[in-house]
């Protein structure tokens, strides 16, 4: 009996060491990844994203405690990266930007949520955030900033991305998120001074609410697939070149939206796709309003 006890007592003793040592680890720009093997404490932090995340058990919560340089990291099991709304991040590692996307996540099936963060791409780095595989994506509090490519560039044919609380600017040659072949939800986001704000490609759906799209070339993309399909409910898109695009056969659904001072057209339309409307959206001062293909009746 004793000898069982001993035995239980060390597993114990193994697991809690364990636990304490990788679910919640710490970043700091006065860090440094020689910390790693203790665990990351928030007494002891590391420097950067990688060393940290090395040293966090899957599914575990990384804390950045300030604004840094903490380079780029790549993502491959469940995680929570949380800035605590205190913390930023430029892509690169002490004063040097990396010609690299800031975090990419390759992580099939896991769960990972990015919140409460800053990140900035000082114009070089271009990806955010760049996701080839995962089950899903939580964005949520979080600012983005000169990126070339993307603030969040989502390719995962079996996730899902989801937004929540999110702003996004100064992308001018670029886009605010791209999801390709691939379903998003987006709830409050605020998109500027970006090439395309969003853009639905291939065979994806994308549905946005409550979200804004200012000063860009293009707000709502649909298009490079005829099965590409966009759902907008809520939402304001104003001084942009065009407010939605469909092409290449792609459908957008509007309702219960505002598409004013448009210096194009609000809607385009390539003649193959199909813009459908509620009957409850609302166009001002628009170069030209452009046409709905049909209206649906709301149940």
């Amino acid at each position: 009996m004793k000898r069982v006890r001993a035995a239980l007592a060390l597993v114990c003793l193994g697991f809690s060491s364990s636990a304490f040592a990788g679910w919640d680890t710490y970043v700091s720009s006065t860090g440094s990844d020689a910390n790693a093997p203790t665990g990351c404490t928030r007494v002891l932090p590391c420097a950067t994203f990688s060393g940290t995340f090395g040293a966090t058990v899957a599914n575990g919560v990384i804390h950045v405690i300030d604004q840094g340089a903490y380079g780029t990291l790549t993502i491959t099991h469940g995680v929570t990266l949380d800035g605590g709304n205190i913390g930023s991040a430029i892509g690169g590692s002490g004063s040097t930007i990396f010609l690299a996307s800031q975090i990419v996540v390759n992580a099939p099936s896991a769960i990972v949520t990015i919140e409460n963060l800053t990140l900035s791409g000082s114009n070089i780095a271009p990806n955010g955030i760049a996701v080839t595989n995962v089950g899903g994506l939580h964005v949520q509090n979080c600012t983005f900033s000169g990126f070339t490519t993307a603030a969040i560039n989502f390719q995962s044919a079996s996730g899902q991305l989801e937004m929540t609380n999110v702003s996004i600017s100064d992308i001018p040659s670029g886009n605010g998120v791209i999801v390709v072949n691939a379903r998003a939800a987006l709830d409050s986001v605020r998109i500027h001074h970006t090439q395309t704000a969003v853009l639905a490609s291939g065979s994806s759906t994308v549905s946005i609410r409550r979200s804004t799209v200012n000063g860009n070339g293009s707000g709502f993309v649909a298009a490079y697939g005829p099965t590409a399909e966009l759902h907008v409910d809520d939402c304001m898109m104003t001084n942009n070149q065009w407010a939605v695009v469909v092409a290449s056969g792609a459908r957008a659904y509007l309702s219960r939206s505002t598409l004013s001072n448009n210096f194009i057209t609000a809607m385009f339309n390539d003649g193959m796709s199909s813009l459908i409307s509620y009957g409850d959206n609302h166009f001002a001062s628009n170069a030209s309003d452009g046409t709905f293909t049909s209206t649906l009746t709301t149940k």
